[in-house]
């Protein structure tokens, strides 16, 4: 575990406890959760990037490295990541996905439309939902069946 006071960075120890994953799942590959493992890591900062989740058996950009290669869940390109002061709001993106070609790319995939209108972000495919619980154990947790939600007022697909 770790924690980088400069930036705000938390990381969590031993992997993940319980994952599910739907039958039939696709692009785990190049999925910002599934497809890298490791352990969770909060605020996860660097150059003028900012990322809310990360997995540390993804690539985690170094704090003075502007590679735009780390990628998460709650992102943006463009922040200063000590303050939380934006610079620009069209490199907010929500769920990135995993693309090794650091700051070569000419595009960069996103799941779903929730991004900023930054010229190289693309929307991409929605892949599934996110659920992240953090516990000490996984007695904490119950896995007799998928975790569900139903929100009183809601469209249910």
């Amino acid at each position: 575990s770790g924690i980088n006071a400069e930036y705000g960075r938390i990381e969590t120890v031993g992997g993940a406890i319980y994952a599910y994953t739907s039958p039939g799942a696709l692009n785990l590959g190049d999925d910002p959760v599934f497809g890298v493992g490791g352990d969770l890591a909060f605020n996860w900062g660097y150059s003028d990037n900012g990322h809310r989740i990360v997995l540390t058996g993804g690539y985690l950009s170094p704090e003075n490295v502007n590679d735009d290669n780390t990628r998460g869940l709650g992102n943006h390109f463009a922040i200063n990541p000590k303050t939380g002061v934006v610079g620009h709001e069209v490199w907010s993106h929500e769920i990135s996905n995993i693309q090794d070609c650091f700051a070569t790319c000419t595009t960069r995939s996103m799941q779903g439309t929730d991004h900023g209108s930054g010229p190289n972000l693309i929307s991409g495919p929605v892949y599934g939902n996110y659920a992240i619980y953090v516990a000490e154990s996984l007695s904490m947790i119950s896995t007799s069946t998928p975790l569900s939600l139903i929100v009183p007022g809601q469209c249910m697909n």
